[in-house]
């Protein structure tokens, strides 16, 4: 029997599913990747259960990712809560490894901006992230006019690999990885993770994955 690969789920449909997918087939990591686990931001407290138990029924050896932005969580009280309970719902699969959490604040995008620049400041939503990446456009996106906003967001966009494979190039991936590491550790260290941006999506490409 072959090796079973992490699963990834998304609260993101479009960007998040097509980032994942090209690093699946462009890299040497490896991922379970099923359109279904891809959905609507909002609502990954109520779906993200769902599929993690659909998940481990079939597969209980299985290592899940829960990919997702923290700005439709930031600063609202409702919603923090019910993350809350999803958390709890799932404490002992979460200790052990088997389920890892990999928000970003503010969004998936700044995950991006980590590939080009060491960047801390607090960014509050997707526009302040695209902003700030616009500059690396020429790198992701060479010959497009298109704006930045749209392009990391429409299909017709995204479904080539190759934003994806600029991305990556020239060690960017493994750049990436290691400020959002070290950032997130020294952020914690000092009290002040929700005064600044962080993205977890490095643990997915941890060589432990934990």
């Amino acid at each position: 029997m072959g090796e079973l690969y992490p699963f990834l789920i998304s609260g993101g449909s479009n960007t998040e599913r097509f980032y994942f997918t090209h690093i699946n087939d462009t890299t040497a990591y490896k991922f379970n990747i099923r359109p279904k686990y891809f959905g609507d931001e909002s609502s990954y407290t109520e779906t993200f259960p769902k599929r993690i138990r659909e998940i481990l029924k079939a597969n209980n050896e299985a290592r899940i990712f829960c990919v997702f932005d923290w700005d439709t969580v930031f600063g609202n009280k409702a919603r923090l809560k019910k993350h809350g309970n999803f958390v709890a719902q799932f404490a002992k699969e979460i200790a052990d490894g088997t389920v890892t959490i990999c928000p970003s604040m503010p969004c998936i995008e700044y995950w991006f901006l980590l590939h080009f620049e060491d960047y801390t400041q607090l960014l509050k939503d997707y526009p302040a992230v695209s902003n700030r990446l616009a500059s690396y456009k020429e790198q992701l996106f060479p010959e497009s006019s298109t704006g930045l906003k749209k392009l990391l967001k429409k299909e017709k966009f995204l479904k080539d690999s190759t934003w994806v494979e600029n991305l990556c190039a020239e060690g960017k991936l493994d750049l990436a990885v290691e400020r959002a590491e070290e950032n997130i550790a020294a952020a914690v260290e000092a009290g002040k993770l929700e005064e600044q941006s962080y993205s977890y999506v490095y643990k997915v490409f941890k060589k432990d994955r934990g």
